[in-house]
């Protein structure tokens, strides 16, 4: 019960923040890129020589460029600017002071983010299914076609092993969010880190990306099979070992 007050305190304190805006308009903005690149190049971008429906290309299309670049950013910004709502001005010291076990305050930002994270990847699949409506009636110069029934069991499914894949990474950056006061430190790891996971990508380091938290996304829309639910159960359970030790970190930490 008390879990459920502190998260609607910390839902409040979001509604009229750019982190809770972002949750539309990160997505939003990989939809428009991808609806532009689809208009100007619909032939190497959907394929249309291949027979079929081009739901499940476009949605490749936007889960790779949201697992490969936005989701991690992000993530990355979502979970500072939710610490930085108490950071600023030092707020820890009136939150911690009251009667409430401090663990409650690090679980509900970060169930926060991560109901950001889902809620941001159904907005983000919306769009596939708005930009699907749209090509067909643009002057094109090949025809596309987008009929029905939409695959919606299909893209969610891709869309819901993202998001789950993205969890380890959130935590660990919900933990430095958390740990640093300075905006500067969690914004910097996530930039570096999101680098990184880039130029494994690029470099094909021999599998290597598969170990790397911000890279674990990718492999949904990897071009050689993954083993998903394996990656899944392997960083769901060092996800919450990481949330575990950066809650048991939070708690004992002296607020100055």
């Amino acid at each position: 019960m008390m879990l459920l007050r502190v998260l609607y305190a910390e839902s409040l304190k979001m509604k009229r923040t750019i982190a809770f805006k972002m949750v539309v308009i990160a997505p939003v903005a990989v939809g428009l890129l991808i609806l532009f690149v689809a208009a100007q190049a619909p032939f190497s971008m959907l394929r249309p020589n291949i027979p079929g429906d081009k739901w499940m290309p476009l949605a490749h299309l936007n889960l790779l460029v949201w697992a490969v670049l936005m989701l991690p950013l992000f993530i990355t910004l979502e979970t500072a600017l939710i610490a930085g709502l108490d950071h600023a001005e030092n707020q820890w010291k009136n939150l911690l002071a009251r009667p409430v076990p401090r663990w409650t305050f690090y679980v509900a930002k970060l169930l926060i983010v991560v109901a950001m994270t889902a809620a941001s990847t159904v907005v983000l699949l919306c769009g596939v299914l708005v930009a699907g409506a749209i090509l067909p009636r643009l002057p094109l110069s090949v025809e596309v076609s987008f009929g029905l029934p939409v695959p919606w069991a299909d893209m969610l499914r891709l869309g819901s092993q993202v998001a789950g894949l993205a969890f380890l990474m959130l935590t660990i950056q919900h933990w430095v969010s958390l740990r640093w006061r300075a905006f500067s430190v969690a914004i910097g790891v996530g930039i570096l880190a999101t680098v990184a996971s880039y130029l494994m990508l690029a470099a094909g380091l021999g599998g290597w990306e598969q170990y790397f938290p911000w890279s674990l996304p990718m492999l949904v829309i990897a071009r050689t099979p993954q083993n998903i639910e394996a990656a899944l159960w392997a960083g769901g359970a060092v996800g919450f070992v990481v949330a575990a030790a950066g809650c048991w970190d939070f708690c004992r930490r002296d607020v100055k």
